[in-house]
């Protein structure tokens, strides 16, 4: 539920037992000038620059007032943009919204649509927000878009377009564009330890961790009117509630609010805190982490964060993540290694399973017949619900409404969870920060419908997913960077996703081996994109893995098969190739034996990640680049033997090793000391 409280003339949620709305959306003024498009000198829309042959002021259409911005074009060569600069600032997240109509717009995008984008000071383009539009005929006013990406801290300038997407023709009618500043959440919190889903065991942790991020923008006085108390407490009287006719335990709020340890954080002006908080021994049962921002004035609580606990008396569940963010399956450690499915065929299982992965997430939703015969051929299932959300795309149509979420996603979990096939939950897809409040419902709804197993999202907002934190079980990022952007995209991306969750959440990572090009249908455009390359492929994977993926999940199977501009004859073996690599080295990758302290010299460029594995040091490392680049590797030891890809080398100076990577190159070595 949500409460709402003035504090300083801004009204900020409070959370009540860790699930509300996460901000005020559009509290902000309407940055855009001249929105309607009612202000008109000679015959164009003030303020907005579009070709005159294209874009034109509409008076006998609007949506409100007296006029609209019209688009007409009959030639898909042709692309113009209708746009306007606007402020937007570094850090911040905004929602941009447009209403349109469409008359005949044809072609393989999605339509009309509106965009915000940033620029550098010197004007390189940096990024944008880019929602769907509408195509074909849509006669009633439509309205598009949502909260952006957040905008970089280089960001020097920002502008917001209407357009038609590329390649399209037809007649479209923008009204009442707005860009507005969407109001964050004053406090964002990671659980760091215990990290998966809050559970305390006889083994530990000791303490409680959590990172707390503060983001004041919008209090008033800011860090100097504010502290932070951060306290355990028990989490209530159990209380019942039904859902799908079962019963399921729920705290409930008894009043009684008594600290079992706590701490007081004065100084607020910092990006990132971690809270650190001793664990006394604990009763089996549930527990709340509190993390409130208190007025120094008057000691009211302005919002409140809360984390779920647990003291388990029970045994570890058949599939969960340890501390060293490995996956755990019938108690020992799982390395996923799968592709994105579409629906399961039958007939293209017997090429799947020519290579070495281990799993599948399969869009289609699976039936029981289908999970027994992947059981049967050694595959796990990553289970997709992650378009259980009332208003989407792709939503079930026995969802009708926001309120049928929760049955729906319990009813769905309840089916599946004991299959021996299952191997997690696929929640959410890249779904924008504006439903996080529903994101955080349906994480805490599988938790308390099936313990045994993760769940598991991808988000293309790299930036954001410190935001998302509560979401999920697993994190994983999908850069797509080929043909337009370097393929170093996949190791940034890679660190970027681990470092937002503190090495505190287990990542698999969605490298990219399907090519583009199939996104349309005009031959000149496919012509014109390619795929990644078997090296471009192959750097993106170990990049993600040296930046510290726990799984690889690639994208896609299904587009694999019906890509027509690269064969799939010709592309299949050599994503073949570099799943059987993967699998070699899975056993080192996950082992947790105590490793030598290594000193690297390198260029941005080099990525690397070691490990101990019986008797050897495996050092595993990966060029993103097109250049050729050179490491110095010093071991603590002197080096006895060395070996690459299984074969002895000679050693050139026994306590150092200098590594060259030929251009996109990968190199795994063995060192005994």
């Amino acid at each position: 539920m949500k409460n709402l409280t003035a504090v300083g003339g801004l009204f900020l949620a409070i959370l009540t037992v860790g699930h509300a709305q996460p901000w005020d959306v559009g509290t902000g003024p309407n940055l855009v000038q001249n929105p309607s498009f009612e202000e008109v000198q000679e015959g164009r829309p003030l303020g907005w620059s579009g070709a005159a042959a294209i874009y034109s002021s509409d008076d006998a259409t609007a949506r409100t007032g007296r006029r609209s911005l019209k688009y007409v074009n009959d030639d898909p060569a042709t692309y113009r943009l209708c746009s306007q600069r606007i402020e937007l600032q570094p850090g911040r997240l905004y929602e941009v919204k447009a209403w349109v109509k469409t008359q005949s717009i044809t072609g393989d995008d999605s339509g009309a649509t509106v965009c915000i984008e940033w620029q550098d000071a010197e004007g390189k383009y940096l990024g944008g927000y880019y929602p769907r539009g509408k195509k074909g005929d849509t006669p009633e006013w439509a309205e598009i878009g949502g909260t952006s990406m957040r905008v970089p801290e280089g960001a020097a300038s920002a502008s917001v377009t209407c357009y038609v997407r590329k390649g399209m023709t037809g007649t479209a009618w923008w009204d009442d564009v707005s860009v507005r500043r969407v109001r964050q959440r004053p406090v964002y919190s990671l659980l760091v330890k215990p990290s998966y889903r809050g559970w305390i065991t006889d083994s530990g942790p000791k303490h409680v961790e959590v990172r707390v991020s503060p983001v004041l923008d919008d209090v008033e006085g800011g860090a100097e009117a504010v502290r932070l108390r951060v306290w355990l407490t028990r989490a209530g009287i159990p209380g019942t509630a039904k859902a799908g006719g079962d019963r399921h335990p729920r705290p409930t709020n008894n009043n009684q609010d008594e600290a079992i340890v706590e701490r007081t954080v004065e100084d607020l002006t910092r990006q990132e805190l971690l809270v650190r908080l001793p664990l006394p021994e604990l009763a089996p049962g549930e527990y709340r982490l509190k993390i409130a921002l208190v007025s120094r004035a008057t000691g009211e609580t302005i919002y409140e964060d809360v984390h779920r606990l647990e003291r388990r008396s029970r045994p570890m569940p058949r599939c969960f993540v340890d501390e060293h963010n490995r996956l755990i399956v019938d108690g020992k450690p799982f390395f996923p290694l799968g592709m994105y499915w579409s629906s399961v065929k039958k007939e293209e299982l017997r090429i799947f399973t020519e290579a070495p992965f281990n799993c599948i997430m399969p869009y289609g939703k699976p039936e029981r017949e289908t999970l027994d015969l992947l059981h049967r051929l050694g595959l796990k299932v990553i289970y997709s619900i992650k378009d259980f959300y009332h208003g989407t795309t792709w939503c079930p149509d026995f969802i009708k409404s926001e309120a049928d979420e929760e049955g729906a996603v319990r009813e769905w979990v309840r089916k599946f969870r004991d299959h021996p096939a299952l191997l997690g939950w696929y929640i959410n897809d890249e779904r924008p920060l504006s439903l996080l409040s529903r994101l955080e419902a349906h994480q805490r709804w599988v938790e308390e419908e099936d313990p045994d197993h993760p769940t598991w999202v991808v988000l293309f907002q790299v930036g954001d997913v410190a935001c998302y934190t509560k979401t999920f079980d697993v994190i994983g990022t999908d850069p797509y960077p080929i043909p337009g952007r370097p393929v170093s995209l996949a190791g940034q991306w890679a660190r970027r996703t681990r470092e937002a969750v503190a090495d505190a959440r287990a990542v698999w990572m969605v490298p990219q081996v399907f090519s583009k090009a199939m996104h349309y249908t005009d031959p000149e455009q496919r012509q014109a994109i390619r795929g990644p390359t078997y090296e471009e492929m192959r750097s993106m994977t170990w990049q993600c893995i040296t930046e510290g993926a726990d799984g690889i999940i690639f994208y896609s199977w299904f587009e694999l098969r019906r890509d027509t501009s690269q064969p799939f004859e010709q592309r299949w073996p050599e994503v073949k190739r570099i799943a059987e690599e993967v699998a070699e080295m899975v056993p080192v990758l996950l082992s947790v034996e105590p490793l030598p302290e290594l000193d690297v010299q390198a260029p941005e460029a080099f990525h690397w990640t070691a490990r101990s594995h019986q008797g050897g040091v495996y050092l595993f490392t990966v060029n993103d680049s097109e250049e050729p680049v050179r490491a110095i590797v010093r071991f603590p030891k002197r080096v006895r033997r060395l070996e690459l890809k299984g074969e002895r080398i000679p050693l050139t100076n026994q306590g150092t090793l200098d590594v060259v990577l030929e251009p996109l190159g990968v190199r795994i070595y063995r060192v005994e000391m």
